[in-house]
């Protein structure tokens, strides 16, 4: 039988700090950072898009491993029909159709409910037996105690809460959704795809997406141990980022002195494995961390509106202005009751 190990699970929008989260984690010994595993069979071996190391995950020699692992494991992921004999075959297209039925709007409260093992829902069950067979195969070529899966959404979330040779803890992470939708209107380029930048997003469509993640991840707090769950701003991981991480690693129960800061703001970033992400995943050598405010001062007024109106259930609760006066996004820690940490 595999060891156990964890899996931190970060759940929150996009846009909001986690892809350089997730790496900075990864560079903590015995940790290591997937990216977003939602992402491995679409974008990793179907569009082969590169992993955080510069080449497609089926010629990367990290996830090749972890493909390896899995055939051995009985299950070979593949398009081509080539699986040693005995394994179960999955064409990656197949498991982007379970996704695709899990992600529709009127299945996902659904998924929400799906705290057991074995449900009778056959997309949901096979695909988190699948998403199992990956975490220990990527555990197991790794080395690590502590994988990092940045999916960001909650009904990726059900599918490791479950899986019973896992730790499973959950970091919730939000960012002010002013500035979540000013981020969603840069222009960002994918690296080696000079025709290619990531996705944008108009105001009205960016604070829904916010909104519904800060939804769903609602529902996933009440139905998980407050020992395994921490929440975070974006704002205060920038505020004081080596302390952020610190915490982050106590809250997995690892060792927080092992953080590889080299003061409180600056670190070395090495070459990662990550599938997906923000395209600052594909970084490496020295990083300062700041906060980034640009939208304080060029995020427009009718965009603030709009994002101001739709997200204000959730201000109050996540510490946010709803029209700061100074523009300026204020911190300050929480107490229990105002967020679940």
């Amino acid at each position: 039988m595999s060891k156990r190990f964890k899996v931190l699970s970060i759940v929150g929008p996009g846009r909001s700090g986690t892809t350089i989260l997730g790496n900075i984690l990864g560079e903590v010994p015995g940790f290591f950072s997937a990216g977003e595993m939602r992402f491995i069979w679409q974008r990793g071996l179907i569009e082969r898009r590169a992993c955080g190391c510069g080449v497609p995950p089926p010629d990367c020699s990290l996830w090749s491993a972890v493909f390896r692992e899995m055939a051995a494991k009985g299950v070979a992921v593949t398009e081509r029909g080539d699986a040693a004999p005995g394994s179960i075959t999955l064409d990656p297209r197949e498991i982007v159709g379970w996704q695709d039925e899990l992600s529709l709007l009127r299945r996902r409260a659904r998924v929400l409910k799906q705290f057991t093992s074995r449900t009778g829902w056959e997309a949901f069950d096979r695909y988190t037996d699948l998403m199992g067979r990956l975490y220990e195969s990527v555990a197991e070529v790794t080395g690590a105690r502590v994988l990092v899966d940045t999916s960001k959404r909650a009904q990726d979330t059900v599918v490791a809460a479950q899986l019973p040779s896992i730790d499973h803890y959950v970091l919730h992470i939000v960012r002010d959704p002013r500035a979540v939708t000013y981020s969603w209107r840069r222009i960002k380029q994918l690296p080696g795809r000079r025709d290619t930048a990531m996705g944008r997003k108009r105001p009205l469509n960016s604070v829904l997406r916010w909104v519904e993640n800060c939804l769903g991840a609602e529902v996933l707090r009440g139905r998980t141990e407050p020992s395994r769950w921490l929440f975070m701003r974006y704002e205060d991981f920038a505020a004081e980022p080596r302390a952020a991480v610190e915490r982050i690693v106590a809250f997995v129960g690892e060792n927080p002195g092992l953080v590889p800061f080299e003061d409180n703001r600056s670190l070395r970033l090495t070459v990662n494995h990550t599938v997906s992400g923000n395209s600052n995943r594909f970084v490496k050598g020295p990083v300062t961390i700041r906060a980034d405010n640009e939208w304080q001062d060029r995020l427009s007024t009718p965009a603030r509106l709009v994002t101001t109106a739709f997200s204000l259930p959730f201000l109050p609760r996540y510490g946010y202005a709803i029209w700061p006066h100074d523009g300026k996004t204020p911190l300050r820690s929480f107490s229990k009751s105002e967020a679940g940490d």
